[in-house]
This record gives C-alpha cells, structure tokens and sequence, in this order.
C-alpha cells in the first residue's frame, strides 16, 4: 500500500496527471473543431476517425514525456537534471490546475447546453425518426422559365437529404403542394408531420448559381441555421452535398461513414448538361405523354454534352418506366427501353440512389421475376429508406403475392414519406381492394378524395369496391364522373365498361367495348382491360384471349392477376391457371 501511495506522490510530483488532464481537454477541443472544419472542407469520411486515433494514441506518450521531462521556471527539462530550486512552486501549479478546471468547466457547460438543445428537438427521446421537409426554393430571377432550376434544385436537394437514413425527408411531389403558398411554416409543417423544415431561394444567373438555405424548427419558428452559397454551376452537386451534411450535423443527426461517403461523392458537371437535365426532371414530373416525350428529348440532349452524366441517363430510364407502368405505348417495349438505359446508367455509376428502384419494377413488371424483384426493393431500401416510390411500388409487389400486411406496413411508411401524394393513397386503396377489404378501400377513397377533390383515379377506384359490393348504381355513377374528367384515359373507360357488364348492362358495355377498339387504331390500349369487359359479360374466350394478349405484351397490371376478383369467373379455366403457372403465380 505504501508503495502505491509512493508511486501516486510522484506521479504527482511529476505533473503526471495535470498533463494527462490537460491533454484530454485539448484534445475533446480539437475533435470539436475538427467536426465543424472538416464538414465545412467535405473531408472524407476516414478523416474524423483518423484524427481520434491520433489523439487516442498521443494520451499515453503525453504521459510518458510528462514522467521524463518536467517544466521548470528554466524550462523544460529532464527530471533526472531538475535542482531543487527549478521545481514550480505549489502556488504556481495551482494556477495550472485552475486554468485546467475553468477549461473543463466551459467544455462541460457547452456539451450540457449542445445536448439540452438537441432534446429540445426531439430526436432523443421520440423512438420516430427525426423529420423534415424541404419547401420548394423561390425563384429569385422573377422569370417564370427559370422555375424549372429553383425546382430541380429542391429535388436534388431532398434526394441528397434522403441519403441519410436517420432522418425522414418528405417526398418532393408532397412539398411542391406548398410552392407558393401563403399558409404559416407551423401550419405546413403539420400537414407535413415534420420536425423542421428547409427554405431559401435559387438564382441562376449565367453560368453562376446562388443558393441560399434556412433551417427551421417547425414547433417554434425558430431559426436554427442559415447560408448562402455562391458557385459555378458546374459545382452545384457539392453545393447540395454541403447542405445536407450540414443540415443533419445543425439537428445532430447521426450519418454513417458509407453515407458520408456518398454525399461527398459529387463530380463536376457541365454547365449546360445540367440545364438541360433539370428541364427533363421538369417534364418528367408531369405524367401526361408529351410532356414524358420532351423529357426525353431534354436527357438526351444533355448526354449528348457529357456522355458520363449517369443521372440523365437514369433520367431515361425513369421515363420509359412510367411510360411502361402507365400504357402509354406497348409495356415490353418501353420496359426494355427502361431496361437499357438503367444498365448504361449503373455502368456509369452503381451508387445511383434510384438505381435499385429501376431495377425492381423491371424484374416486377417485366421480367415477373418474383424472388429478384424482392430482392432489388429490399436492396433499394438498404440504400435509401427515405425512397417513398420504393416503398410504394413494394408495397403494390406484396399485395400481388397475397402479402397484404407486409403491404400495409410497406404503403404506410410510403405515406409518411408522401402524405400528400395521390399515387401512395391510391396505393393503400389497392392494398384493401385486392385483399377483399370493399370497406376498407371505400374508406381510404373517402378520405383521398377530401384530399384531392373529383379525382378521376379515386373515383374510379371507388368504383371498383362498389361493384365487388354489389352496389352497381353507385358503382356507375362514381365512374362515370370519372370519365366525364379526364374522356382521355382509356383505363377509366374499361373500368366502367366492367362496371355496366356487371350491372347486367349490355348495351353500354359493349359501346365501351367499341370505343376502346376504335381507340386503339391511334393509340395503345391494354388487352388487360379488354378482358376485363369481356369477363363481366361472360365471353371468357375472349377474355382468356384479351390476356394472352396481356401477357404477351407485359401489362403492369398482369403481376396482380392471382389477387383480382374481378377475374375470379376465370379462376377454374385450365387456361387461365397455365397462364398463372406460366407467370410463375402458381407452383
């Protein structure tokens, strides 16, 4: 014991344990600071970690040299070479000690205040993922043709937040409701259900962009942070990577090495490419067929300048997929387009954050490749889980194997994501329509339609759950609305020529019918609602002949026919169970 009480003394003597003290204070302050520079400079990932070893590492040698050497009032020397007169005296010390203490106390406070504040968000204690949107950027430059770039960069925006799963970032289709509007950020943000929001503004000038941001805290209006950025354009990607990694450090969100990595995984662009490419992001958000041609036309363009421009290519692909889920030219046709440009744009880089997503609906719609579209969706959300379209068309993948409650979940984290996007309500309707839930669905179109009121989709929907009802009047007349809406939509007009075939109407089944040949002179129209018609009316070969033609031409609705009931009069027909067995739907 004496020996040990000897051993302290000099540990003592020797300023041992004031410079071991010492040296964790300093090094706590440098670790601090190296969060803020390091951010700031988009250092990569192993640079934090490296820093900590460091320092790690440094403790024991600081006590080592703390043991050999002394301070002296000559200096640093030796301890073995220290006189009795060169010691610092004890007054001395306590000055060193006090100054030690009255560091550790400001550390301390400013960890406490950091740490209460971070409660006060509510990222701790809540067991939900912190939330927050990002408000459609104003357009500065007062040109409406410029709202394509304040847009684009919202978008981007969201899609680098979206990197970071500890964080729930609403989808852009939710936010852009709010572009211009003139309702309060705390009313917004409660619609949304977020924590915080984002703001600023956008201005493209040239070939200069400004970009100017603000964090928000949704409860109190407070203003947590704020920037403005001002770059070349061709440095927009790292001007978005910047924003976000600062974002999650202000809220003190917690971002994984591999997440770090892919927001500092930003390239130059050329100016002119990305112009061309967010005027395609524009017309692509718009569903209608031109505006999907001209959002091809504009990805192209924007390759044909920078050939490695994997986003614009992708860009391609999401096109060519909507254009397949939606019908709007033969489905195998455009999913093999869909396919193609997807390949080209993994070659060009395979940490595209919408990569998987593309990847999955192929093997669903296309491919009915059943175990690898699952597969894809999962690996799609492993990479980003804020991917609400994921999330959405997984969930419509679970309802067509029968998975209802795994869909459920799927298609209620899709509308937290999307609060107010009709495909996700529609979505859910679905999940309830296909797993014979009639009340469920009418009840979550009641609810969509106070949403978005006259909606021809949730009409038509309604529709369908009053006619498995038996309610064939209410059935008509919500889909007949439907088609008064949008008399463009070929799908709103088989769905209500099943309605009338049903109904035991005849004649204005058939006239349907009629209709949708004549159409299809001009234009694409799925075999599958054709057999839809045809099955309500009894003619079962043709309608098994209708989905023959279906299956040839890879229908999106054809992964859903093991679950439809409105094909359930088909059900013991040996050629529609070849058809199932043959679509893998049946073992």
């Amino acid at each position: 014991m004496a020996r040990v009480s000897q051993i302290i003394k000099e540990l003592r003597r020797r300023n041992v344990f004031r410079s071991g003290a010492a040296y964790v204070v300093v090094a706590w302050l440098m670790v601090q600071a190296s969060d803020i520079l390091l951010e700031t400079f988009a250092a990569p990932a192993w640079a934090m970690r490296a820093i900590v070893i460091a320092l790690a590492l440094g403790f024991p040698v600081v006590l080592i040299l703390a043991w050999v050497y002394e301070i002296t009032t000559q200096g640093v020397k030796r301890t073995a070479q220290v006189s009795e007169g060169e010691v610092i005296s004890a007054h001395e010390g306590r000055k060193i000690d006090f100054v030690i203490i009255g560091v550790l106390i400001v550390a301390i406070a400013f960890f406490a205040v950091d740490r209460f504040r971070w409660i006060e968000f509510g990222t701790v204690p809540s067991m939900d993922l912190p939330s927050i949107a990002v408000l459609p950027l104003a357009n500065l430059s007062g040109d409406p043709e410029q709202e394509y770039f304040s847009d684009g960069m919202t978008e981007t925006l969201i899609t680098e937040l979206s990197k970071i799963a500890a964080l729930r970032v609403i989808s852009r289709q939710s936010v852009m409701q709010f572009k211009d509007t003139n309702e309060s950020l705390p009313e917004i943000a409660r619609k949304l259900n977020v924590d915080a929001v984002v703001e600023g503004s956008a201005l493209l000038i040239g070939e200069r962009v400004r970009i100017t941001v603000q964090l928000i805290e949704a409860a109190t209006d407070e203003h947590l942070w704020a920037d403005t950025y001002d770059r070349d354009l061709s440095d927009v990607l790292a001007i978005h990577s910047d924003v976000a990694s600062t974002v999650a450090r202000e809220i003190r969100i917690a971002v994984t090495p591999e997440e770090a990595a892919r927001l500092a995984n930003v390239r130059e662009v050329n100016p002119e490419a990305y112009r061309l490419y967010l005027l395609g992001q524009h017309h692509s958000n718009n569903w209608e067929p031109s505006e999907l041609d001209k959002a091809i036309r504009y990805f192209q363009q924007a390759l044909a300048l920078d050939p490695q421009f994997a986003q614009a290519q992708m860009g391609i692909a999401d096109v060519y997929g909507a254009i397949a889920f939606y019908g709007y030219i033969p489905p195998r046709e455009a999913w093999e387009k869909s396919r193609s440009a997807a390949a080209l744009a993994r070659e060009l880089d395979n940490n595209l954050p919408n990569a998987q997503g593309i990847n999955a609906k192929t093997f669903f719609y296309y491919n009915w490749d059943w175990k690898q579209a699952e597969e894809e969706f999962q690996r799609a959300l492993s990479i980003n889980s804020n991917n609400a379209s994921a999330h959405q068309f997984y969930a419509w993948f679970l309802t067509g194997m029968g998975r209802t409650e795994e869909a459920l979940t799927s298609i209620r984290r899709a509308l937290e994501l999307e609060p107010l996007v009709l495909s996700a309500h529609l979505t859910a309707s679905d999940v309830f329509y296909y797993s014979h839930q009639y009340d469920r669905a009418i009840a979550q179109l009641r609810e969509t339609l106070s949403l978005f009121p006259n909606e021809p989709f949730s009409l038509s929907r309604l529709g369908w759950s009053y006619v498995q009802k038996g309610m064939f009047t209410e059935a008509i007349a919500e889909m007949e609305r439907a088609v008064t809406l949008s008399p463009d939509t070929p799908e709103h007009r088989w769905m209500l020529g099943h309605a009338y075939a049903s109904a035991g109407k005849t004649s204005e089944a058939r006239k349907n019918l009629d209709d949708l040949h004549s159409l299809a002179k001009n234009r694409y129209v799925l075999p599958y609602g054709i057999a839809l018609i045809h099955t309500g009316l009894g003619e079962y070969d043709e309608a098994l002949e209708s989905l023959e033609r279906a299956y040839q031409d890879r229908n999106s609705w054809m992964p859903f026919l093991q679950v439809e009931p409105r094909l359930d009069p088909l059900r013991s027909d040996p050629r529609f169970q070849d058809l199932l067995r043959r679509m893998k739907l049946l073992e």
